[in-house]
């Protein structure tokens, strides 16, 4: 079956890694374009994987916040959710830098 993307390679089935904000779930069953690499999961693994990812805590993680002002400083709220799960605490030391143009990391 060719590659519904790149429309150039042929789907082979493999046990591929899948991993969610850096934390690795399993291995699981896709099929994996041998050009491009692209990965599809059938019905069944793709609700095996967010069961998993319900059970680790990590489903619907992803937030929105705005950045605001305190003082001379801009600050990024960070959503009670995902403070709770990194059991982050109120003046804990955190290393901020950027990666890239549009993203920044903090790192514990």
């Amino acid at each position: 079956m060719k590659c519904p993307v790149c429309e150039e390679g042929n789907l082979v089935k493999k046990a591929v890694p899948y991993s969610v904000y850096g934390f690795e779930l399993g291995k699981f069953p896709a099929k994996v374009c041998n050009k491009c690499n692209e990965q599809w999961f059938d019905e069944f693994t793709a609700k095996k994987i967010e069961d998993i990812e319900k059970r680790k805590g990590l489903f619907g993680l992803t937030k929105q916040s705005k950045i605001s002002y305190s003082g001379n400083s801009l600050i990024v709220r960070i959503p009670n959710e995902i403070a709770k799960f990194m059991r982050l605490k109120k003046e804990a030391s955190v290393s901020i830098h950027p990666e890239g143009k549009n993203k920044i990391t903090i790192e514990l």
